[in-house]
């Protein structure tokens, strides 16, 4: 079985399109660390046998989208117009309904020209190089009435928006901390370094069970480990019987820990940014990530909706 990775807060998993790591108004630059941090980056999550450890550990941006900005409030009259902050705009359906515009509660239809709409249609336009909807005029489509909130959901343009969106700079995350739980590597397959020292894939060991050779896999001959030590640190395993030749291939059971990244700082993620983790995750252990978001100091207007953010994890195994 694969390993599965996925990033979690309680039983919830995050990260994907129908629950993205969320954030709330955008404020031009600011920084904002996310409320539920820190989120735990599964391996299996923490219970599916067949688990393996996994490294070369990946995290991108696939897409970023604006949820329910408050584009303004009607008056009443006709052919309003409100403008969304971040242009310009995707013009197509990728992943999420785009140009999920509501008045109100109420979602409204996206059309190319109001003029052949009926005094009650419930429609509007949407230029999305300019990022302006438009409304009718009670004649070729309906006026939203007076006093309603005027909401849209849209995803801007990565493309084009600038290279601080596209590249690497809104949102941000930082692997520091880990799970503890003991992870028990049967019958690993080395080569000795020399008569009495063997060393393994690992650090972090907390003990060996035993060291044999690879034409002893049911361990009924020599346990050439009885009597010797390790070295924690640096997986280095000294026999307590010598064994007849260097390079000799064996058989070696241990247990240890994951190791903790400890990054010092966030390391900013896009669509052509991506960050890999230095340690890997070992199976049924987690990484401890948390998220920020970096809002470009020249984005204009600040503001805005809740900004989602839907990833990818990568990795070797």
């Amino acid at each position: 079985m694969d390993a599965d990775l996925r990033l979690y807060v309680g039983a919830v998993e995050w990260g994907t399109l129908g629950n993205p790591i969320a954030f709330g108004s955008v404020v031009a630059g600011t920084a904002y660390e996310h409320p539920s941090n820190p989120f735990y980056l599964w391996n299996d999550k923490g219970g599916v046998l067949g688990s393996v450890p996994v490294s070369n550990i990946s995290i991108q941006v696939l897409n970023m989208w604006i949820q329910d900005e408050l584009l303004g409030v009607s008056d009443g009259t006709a052919y309003q117009e409100f403008i969304a902050s971040v242009i310009p705009i995707v013009d197509d359906t990728v992943d999420i309904q785009n140009h999920l515009l509501k008045v109100g509660t109420v979602a409204w239809d996206r059309v190319v020209s109001l003029t052949t709409y009926a005094p009650d249609a419930t429609v509007y336009t949407l230029d999305v190089s300019t990022g302006i909807v438009a409304f009718g005029d009670g004649v070729h489509g309906a006026i939203p009435a007076n006093g309603q909130n005027i909401y849209f959901t849209y995803m801007p343009d990565l493309l084009t928006y600038g290279d601080e969106v596209y590249s690497n700079t809104w949102l941000e995350v930082r692997s520091f901390g880990c799970t503890s739980y003991v992870v028990n590597n049967i019958d690993e397959q080395q080569l000795s370094r020399d008569i009495s020292n063997v060393t393994i894939s690992t650090t972090q060991i907390t003990s060996v069970s035993g060291v044999w050779l690879q034409t002893d896999p049911t361990h009924v001959g020599i346990n050439y480990y009885t009597g010797g030590s390790f070295q924690a640190t640096t997986g280095v395993i000294t026999l307590g019987t010598p064994l007849l030749a260097a390079n000799t291939p064996v058989l070696i059971n241990y247990s240890h820990r994951p190791i903790d990244d400890l990054e010092a700082e966030y390391f900013p993620i896009g669509v052509d940014a991506i960050h890999t983790f230095a340690n890997m995750l070992q199976n049924n252990n987690a990484k401890l990530l948390f998220f920020r978001l970096n809002v470009p100091v020249d984005v204009t207007p600040s503001g805005g909706g809740q900004v989602n953010f839907r990833i990818r994890i990568t990795y070797r195994q």
